[in-house]
């Protein structure tokens, strides 16, 4: 394995993560909230779309890394705190390889 200055230290040194308004304009996300109104209303018998995305940027420059839904919009914190939980204890290459081939820090 290569040793770069990334490795070893926490991701979170080098990257941070967000919530953050799912792109889309003025009646796109009108929708997705009705939508995830309507999936509640069902108790759950329908899958509610994600109001929020998790975005990850490096904290030098502010590209974007990484960005996924963030999931039930009644706990959007949920993936929030998982992918913080993550930076904080992996060092970026490990944190990268763990969210697929999206990571282009």
């Amino acid at each position: 394995m290569t040793t770069t200055p990334e490795t070893g230290r926490p991701a979170a040194e080098v990257l941070e993560a967000e919530l953050v308004a799912r792109p889309g304009g003025r009646l796109l996300r009108s929708t997705r909230f009705l939508a995830a109104f309507i999936a509640e209303l069902a108790m759950g018998l329908l899958p509610a779309p994600s109001l929020s995305d998790v975005v990850v940027t490096r904290r030098d420059d502010g590209t974007e890394v990484l960005r996924v839904p963030a999931g039930d919009p009644t706990v959007p914190g949920d993936m929030l705190r998982l992918v913080q939980r993550q930076l904080a204890e992996q060092d970026l290459p490990t944190f990268l390889a763990g969210w697929g081939p999206t990571g282009r820090a």
